[in-house]
């Protein structure tokens, strides 16, 4: 019983030396994740402020109903002004972005909701116009049909909040707006997904197996060897994320035709399909380069893995920034991987840049191809190479 005991503490012992004085798995497993939490839920929850708007919509009101004005008044997140010029106006500053919404109430509201319960009575509608393309106005439309809400459940129903028509002023539909917002994400943690089921067993898990070293020993010079593993990993990455984003594509008709009707593929034309094959194939030649060159430190598949998962996390979190940050300016484009997912927003959006697009795919093709020369230099090194 005591000896057993005795190899149960000896394997703990082991155990716990090996991976409290291994420094990289200590950083990757103990520090790494609870810092990348923090970082994450805090930028977050920026962004989700930055989606809410400041807090001050500016707002145009036709008609203000006398009953309602002190009610909105002492609501200071709202900058209310009389509308006194024509409709067609105030509809084109909500879509270019100078208002966020447009309200009209009609002609002698407060008379009309007098007669509320007898016979005949038609309710009146107020039409609140917004743009769902910018996250402020469709912010300030809830809060304010929020307010006309509470009004109106203090008073009984009496009046209709945009019952007919169509007040979405936005330059593009809702549909592309969600578009955008799901596909990047999507797309790159596909790629990604496929590059992380090749790359770690191609370098780490060959070390791993002893059989690089007998590949390196060849007259092959080894930055042909780093550039034949690049090109053919990333060949496969590609077929695997073009397998994906083919049944994403084709589900998404039937994914939104819950909520749109009429949604198909036909808004994106030939040239939209090419634009994102050019953005997928750079950012799986970037992937497939960052995921080697962590792999070649590595000595085992699992450990390669293990150094991989903080990458994965700030992927995700990259490719969720397109959606949450709008208009960029074109030096963020050279970000890598956010300006991948901020492409396939814009493409998903219909409004793409040609010099954004051109920054972005030679940005990565570059970074690609400094992270090759990098791995070339990792696969000289007899230290990297066999772990010394």
């Amino acid at each position: 019983m005591k000896g057993a005991f005795r190899g149960m503490a000896a394997i703990i012992k082991k155990e716990f030396a090996r991976f409290f004085f291994d420094r990289r798995m200590l950083i990757t497993t103990l520090i790494l994740p609870g810092l990348l939490i923090y970082v994450v839920y805090t930028l977050m929850g920026s962004f989700v402020t930055n989606i809410a708007g400041d807090g001050n919509y500016s707002v145009a009101v036709k008609n203000m109903p006398g009953s309602m004005e002190p009610m909105f008044a002492a609501v200071e997140q709202f900058e209310i002004s009389d509308a006194d010029r024509d409709d067609d106006y105030y509809k084109s500053q909500v879509t270019e972005g100078g208002l966020d919404i447009y309200v009209i109430f009609p002609e002698d509201f407060d008379e009309i909701i007098a007669f509320a319960g007898t016979s005949g009575y038609v309710a009146p509608e107020v039409q609140i116009y917004y743009s769902s393309s910018a996250d402020g106005s469709t912010a300030a439309y809830s809060a304010f049909a929020a307010v006309l809400d509470a009004y109106e459940q203090a008073i009984s129903n009496v009046f209709n909040v945009n019952t007919g028509g169509n007040y979405d002023l936005s330059a593009t539909s809702a549909a592309t707006y969600i578009l955008s917002a799901i596909v990047p994400m999507v797309l790159i943690v596909l790629l990604f997904s496929g590059c992380m089921a090749v790359a770690p067993e191609s370098i780490a898990g060959e070390k791993e197996r002893g059989t690089f070293a007998t590949m390196l020993v060849t007259p092959v010079k080894r930055s042909h060897i780093a550039i034949g593993k690049i090109i053919s990993l990333s060949c496969i990455s590609l077929l695997s994320g073009l397998s994906s984003f083919l049944g994403l594509m084709l589900s998404l008709p039937n994914l939104m035709s819950g909520v749109f009707d009429g949604v198909d593929l036909a808004m994106f034309g030939a040239a939209d399909y090419l634009m994102i094959l050019g953005v997928m194939l750079s950012t799986v030649l970037l992937l497939v380069a960052m995921i080697s060159c962590i792999s070649a430190l590595a000595k085992s598949v699992k450990e390669a893995n293990s150094y991989i998962a903080p990458l994965n996390i700030i992927v995700v979190v990259v490719s969720l920034l397109s959606s949450f940050l709008g208009n960029p300016s074109a030096p963020l484009y050279l970000i890598p991987i956010y300006n991948s997912a901020m492409i396939v927003t814009d493409i998903m959006a219909l409004a793409v840049s040609p010099l954004n697009f051109i920054i972005a795919i030679a940005s990565n093709i570059v970074y690609a191809a400094l992270l090759v020369f990098l791995l070339t230099r990792m696969f000289k090194s007899e230290r990297i190479m066999f772990n010394r």
